[in-house]
């Protein structure tokens, strides 16, 4: 301990020394003073032994994460793939260039293209953090070593024993070796990145040539840029280089779907983990439901129950455009023909018979069609592919259009659906002749825009189709099993639900393909480019600036709301009022003032969408509420007497009430008015005030029972008591009339020659009281003639 102190009061004295030696030297001192940056303290002797332990630790902690982060080497495995796809892709892109392609074409190119150079910019931002952590290291590492060359300068000044200088030497020395290594790990990052630039750069001139190509496609649409199909020879020559280029052509694009298996292999798991999952999930739910639905007594006749497999893989295909983000054309004409099969097998389940042929077709255009997007860089070749498929879809669609005649005549029920398959089929037969003669006579954009357009709307409807049954399916199953099946909006109206969804995957499905077909044929984007200028030109009133498109947004924030509205209210009332015991009334009292709520608030919400000051709309209150002073006080006082009855609830929908002349069932309490409904069948408006401030007779505010008074007059000579007991056994026989109060007879009149009676009775069925009555009299009646009792004038 005493050599310590020693040695640490040397090794201080030293240091004090060093800066004695540069206080001494002001000039230096002063011309440094604005730029220098103060040297790191020297470490205290006692502390040497600690602090190199730490600083070992630090430096192999340093070495350790620079490898390790993961980013340098995923980038450095996948990037000498990416490299061979991207050389693949580009000298097939310059040969489908060459050929004057299709905008179609061009089109899947640039979607082909754009993904990888996401991919490369994505890497690129990777590999920047990756050197900015790689140059903090560097730097915390510099740092160190300038605090240990101090420590070892101040230790050789104090003469320190040579086991610590050799120790501050080794903490030196494997700081400057994980320096270089760390230098290492950036020198190879930057190179990786400049060969990530010249790809991005690479791409980016594809890119480019392809935008170029399609401004040039769009200049020549309607100007022939071939020759006329009749022009064209075709020898041994020509048909042999043909072919040699196909073999070609695919070579090329074989290469390039090889290097994207090969990056890709996780896709293809994922892929395969969802199928077998959903497949799985649809074998177990048909294993499990098949009993359950025929106890129900429905049988399992869904596409999940009958073609699990097809159903599963369809629904997975749905997922492949986020699988395969950067898939080569190649690999979607392979899965897309892989997709036609569990199609085909669906759809032969929910078309009729004598449409299987056209089904049958539309697959042979899909697998022609396919071939000619592989082939689509041989120009010839495509081009006669083309040809041929427009010719067979004019064939096809002039069968279909006699089909559809002869199923109409056969089937009276198939008459709407086949007015609108004979107005589709004749609108495609005309684009598919026009593209069939655009193709002969040169006009090859044109033909290939309506073409493909063509086909690949169909082959889409298809596929929509499909996957609205196989919704629809699911949405039938799930109720028919619990806890669905439990709730009573479904038991009770299970079958309009579905219906309502059915018409929304409809509507669904056909604004999808509208979108589609309107894309094929490069009109969505200037219809939405129009619209959207209709849609924001302003009108200008004083300080208001407003445009249609506010206009709309406000309608459709309203309509929204009424729908919420609407749906709120009908869970409420179906669903979660019958489970809960409430007071009469209070369920319309609170189904009411939700609907009032949510409605206002769409309004605003509306409101605001218009884009109007809310300072605005608090003066129009202001102003409202002057009016209601001059002349909306009476609108307003019917609104106000419409919330006071729904929340005192004096008179509630569905009671009997009598105001003036008018006595009927109350069916609706309104913003302004109340509706009743008279036994006649008549509709009474009565205003909320006059509910509110004038008499009103409620035959069943406390209760739902009502009275029944039978008057009657008999024979003097008859036994009054007798007459009495007759007429409560009537009433008491009657299965109608309450016992609890029961019934009473008096005698309310004493003539000299008869004998007046009042039969009272009370029945809960207040609706039917009137028929209650007549079959009580009719009771009574039969009574009195059983014991041969004369009635007489009342």
């Amino acid at each position: 301990m005493l050599a310590g102190g020693v040695l640490a009061a040397v090794l201080a004295g030293a240091v004090a020394e060093r800066g004695q030696a540069a206080t001494t030297s002001p000039s230096v001192a002063e011309t440094d003073s604005a730029t220098a940056v103060p040297s790191p303290a020297a470490i205290p002797l006692p502390e040497i032994a600690r602090e190199a332990e730490a600083a070992l630790a630090r430096v192999r902690e340093r070495l350790a994460e620079a490898p390790d982060s993961r980013t340098m080497p995923a980038v450095v495995q996948q990037f000498p793939l990416l490299t061979r796809e991207i050389d693949a892709r580009l000298r097939q892109t310059r040969r489908i260039l060459a050929q004057r392609p299709s905008i179609q074409t061009l089109s899947h190119l640039e979607s082909e293209w754009r993904p990888l150079r996401r991919n490369l910019a994505a890497w690129n931002r990777q590999l920047t953090g990756y050197l900015s952590r790689l140059e903090s290291e560097i730097a915390e590492l510099d740092e160190l070593g300038k605090v240990w060359r101090e420590t070892l300068a101040a230790a050789k000044l104090a003469n320190v024993p040579p086991e610590v200088l050799n120790r501050i030497q080794a903490v030196l020395a494997e700081t400057e070796k994980a320096r270089k290594e760390i230098e290492d790990y950036s020198g190879r990052a930057l190179s990786l990145q400049n060969r990530v630039a010249a790809q991005d750069g690479r791409i980016a001139d594809a890119l480019a040539l392809i935008a170029k190509a399609r401004e040039n496609a769009l200049d020549r649409l309607f100007t022939p840029d071939s020759e006329p199909i009749w022009s064209i020879e075709l020898g041994l020559d020509s048909t042999h280089e043909l072919r040699t280029e196909s073999s070609t052509s695919i070579a090329t694009q074989w290469q390039a779907l090889s290097a994207y298996a090969a990056r890709q292999t996780p896709s293809f798991l994922i892929h395969a983990g969802i199928f077998i999952g959903i497949a799985a999930g649809f074998l177990w739910l048909r294993r499990r439901i098949e009993p359950r639905l025929e106890d129900v007594g429905i049988g399992c006749s869904a596409i999940v129950c009958e073609t699990p497999t097809a159903a599963a893989f369809l629904l997975s295909m749905f997922f492949s455009r986020w699988i395969y983000p950067q898939a080569p054309r190649l690999f979607w004409a392979c899965l897309g023909t892989l997709a036609l099969i569990p199609t085909a097998i669906i759809l032969r389940r929910l078309i009729a018979r004598d449409l299987y042929p056209a089904l049958y077709g539309l697959a042979t255009f899909y697998v022609v069609d396919q071939v000619r997007a592989i082939l689509v860089a041989e120009e010839l070749a495509a081009r006669l592919l083309l040809l041929g498929e427009t010719l067979g879809l004019i064939a096809f669609l002039v069968w279909l259009l006699r089909s559809v005649d002869r199923l109409g005549i056969q089937n009276t029920s198939f008459g709407r659906l086949s007015k609108i398959v004979k107005i589709a089929a004749s609108l495609a037969l005309i684009m598919a002749a026009a593209a069939f003669i655009a193709n002969a006579t040169g006009y090859m954009t044109l033909a290939s825009l309506l073409g493909n357009a063509l086909l690949s709307s169909g082959y889409f409807a298809l596929i929509l189709y499909a996957v609205v049954e196989l919704i629809d399916s699911l949405v039938m199953i799930a109720f028919s099993l619990r806890p669905l099946r439990m709730l009573r909006i479904i038991s009770k109206h299970g079958a309009l639900l579905r219906r309502r969804i059915y018409r929304i995957l409809q509507w669904t499905a056909v604004l999808l393909w509208v979108l589609h077909i309107l894309n094929r044929l490069l009109l969505r984007d200037r219809l939405f480019s129009a619209i959207s200028d209709f849609m924001t030109e302003q009108l200008v009133v004083g300080s208001l600036r407003i445009s249609l498109s506010d206009i709309v947004v406000f309608g459709a924030t309203v309509w929204a709301a009424l729908l919420v509205s609407r749906f709120v209210r009908f869970v409420l009332d179906e669903e979660v009022f019958p489970r809960v015991h409430l007071t009469r009334g209070l369920p319309y009292a609170i189904s009411t003032m939700i609907n009032y709520a949510i409605v206002l608030v769409g309004f605003f919400a509306g409101v605001a969408a218009l884009g109007v000051d809310m300072t605005k709309v608090t003066i129009l209150a202001g102003a409202f509420s002057v009016g209601v002073g001059f002349g909306l006080q009476n609108i307003f006082n019917n609104f106000v007497s419409g919330l006071i009855l729904l929340f005192e609830r004096p008179v509630n929908v569905g009671d009997i009430v009598q105001i003036d002349d008018a006595t009927g069932v109350v069916q609706r309490i309104g913003i302004r008015a109340s509706i009743i409904g008279t036994p006649a069948g008549a509709e009474v408006i009565v205003p909320n005030g006059k509910l509110i401030s004038e008499r009103v007779v409620n035959w069943t505010f406390s209760n739902r029972r009502r009275s029944i008074e039978l008057q009657l007059a008999v024979a003097q000579v008859a036994d009054p008591r007798r007459i009495i007991a007759l007429l409560e056994r009537a009433a008491n026989e009657h299965p109608l009339i309450s016992r609890d109060p029961p019934p009473k007879a008096w005698v309310v009149k004493l003539g000299p020659d008869s004998l007046g009676l009042e039969l009272r009775a009370w029945t809960d069925r207040i609706h039917d009281w009137m028929e209650v009555r007549s079959e009580l009299a009719i009771a009574v009646s039969d009574n009195l003639a059983a014991e041969n009792i004369a009635l007489r004038a009342v």
